[in-house]
């Protein structure tokens, strides 16, 4: 392959090239090519041309810490453009589809290792020796680890995030949320939080027991966007494409799901449930696609005083009456008054459920935090200060300045 030209690779099998020629991006699917690269580009003898890379080779580029740091230490010996960081990070990139050709990413740890370690600065270290393996997208800080179960000998894949100091405990913020998130019934991850808390551990769910992968792809790449617009779509959007792309038989319960996640967001004042944080699972094609587990939910006022969502509603981003969200259910998701209920019923139980959670976690270093994280959370709709932000510069503060995006 020459420098502007990469092979790509589908669950190990050769789908095709990517060349960057004339500034454009193009991708061909090899002549024996039997599986999709994405949803969005089905196989086909002409070629995909884009200006900028195409969304689902763009969907997990690093960002923020490990960008830079890949970016340090390769430098002198590539040019650290797109193609250039899919030269360098594309064998061991997240998901199904890699680049140039397909290396392990294993290590030596275990989970339980991870989780106990007294370390102060082992994220620094695993930073260290695995930020080449780690081709995983968000400006938190992350990396991806297959690490070794011991009981049943297998090797199971975790993304690992830490956080920068003006976070404070956002590995809790992020646990408690998902707590809350689970006891509404939605699928989540597995998720884990260490010992001394500065770790926050997710079991990746895109990976099969044979050690292939299902594909995923983000709401960026199912709209045709690139990672620095994912903040600009909105929920009507995303439910128009779960009725596209999710099989008939997922339809209903992903647009349930849809809805009972963007009530959360609102109970919980989660500002950055953006495009890359809602997702589809599929085996071949759209005839099994179903929506992912929810993941990436925190409290984001604890950190922005002001913050609100990250996409749109109604036409606009403020946390709405309860007009908007009953509307929504009803016009975008199919909902009738009697699911609706059903479905802030169970926020309003799964909020409850993890404040008493929250007051069991008894360590003193933390009581005040969790106590404003506790009061950050509401559970109805009127509890919210509804005065709408007209102020464009916080909006353009809060959502396009990189050092407050967090996932």
């Amino acid at each position: 392959m020459t420098n502007n030209t990469l092979d790509v690779f589908v669950n190990q099998k050769l789908a095709g090239s990517l060349s960057l020629e004339d500034h454009k991006y193009i991708f061909n699917y090899d002549d024996e090519a039997k599986d999709l690269v994405s949803l969005t580009m089905p196989l086909r003898a002409e070629s995909w041309k884009s200006r900028e890379l195409h969304p689902i080779f763009q969907m997990n580029m690093p960002e923020g810490a490990l960008r830079e740091a890949i970016k340090e230490r390769f430098s002198k010996i590539e040019k650290m453009d797109d193609m250039g960081f899919l030269r360098i990070i594309g064998p061991y990139v997240l998901g199904r589809v890699k680049f140039e050709t397909v290396k392990s990413s294993k290590s030596a740890l275990s989970l339980s290792e991870l989780l106990s370690s007294p370390k102060e600065h082992l994220f620094d270290e695993l930073m260290d020796k695995f930020a080449l393996r780690s081709g995983v997208s968000g400006v938190q800080p992350k990396l991806l680890l297959s690490t070794e179960n011991k009981t049943t000998m297998k090797f199971e894949h975790y993304i690992v995030k830490s956080w920068d100091k003006e976070y404070k405990e956002l590995a809790l913020n992020e646990y408690f949320c998902m707590r809350a998130i689970m006891h509404t019934g939605l699928e989540v991850p597995e998720f884990h939080m260490s010992d001394n808390r500065s770790l926050f551990i997710m079991k990746r769910f895109d990976v099969k027991d044979d050690e292939s992968y299902l594909g995923f792809e983000d709401m960026c790449v199912l709209t045709g966007r690139g990672t620095d617009a994912k903040y600009a779509g909105s929920y009507e959007e995303i439910a128009r494409v779960i009725k596209d792309v999710i099989s008939p038989k997922y339809r209903k319960e992903a647009l349930t799901a849809l809805f009972t996640a963007l009530v959360m967001n609102h109970f919980l004042r989660n500002g950055d449930g953006h495009l890359k944080n809602y997702g589809v699972l599929y085996e071949d094609d759209y005839t099994d696609a179903k929506l992912a587990p929810i993941y990436d939910v925190i409290t984001t006022t604890i950190y922005i005083k002001n913050d609100i969502p990250a996409l749109r509603l109604s036409d606009g981003k403020l946390w709405w009456k309860e007009k908007s969200y009953k509307n929504f259910a009803k016009l975008s998701c199919g909902l009738s008054n009697k699911e609706y209920d059903e479905v802030l019923e169970k926020c309003k139980k799964a909020i409850e459920v993890t404040k008493r959670e929250i007051d069991r976690f008894q360590v003193p270093d933390v009581a005040d935090f969790l106590e404003e994280l506790r009061n950050s959370w509401v559970d109805s709709f009127s509890k919210i200060n509804l005065k709408k932000v007209s102020n464009q510069s916080h909006l353009q503060i809060t959502k396009n300045n990189p050092q407050f995006k967090l996932n």
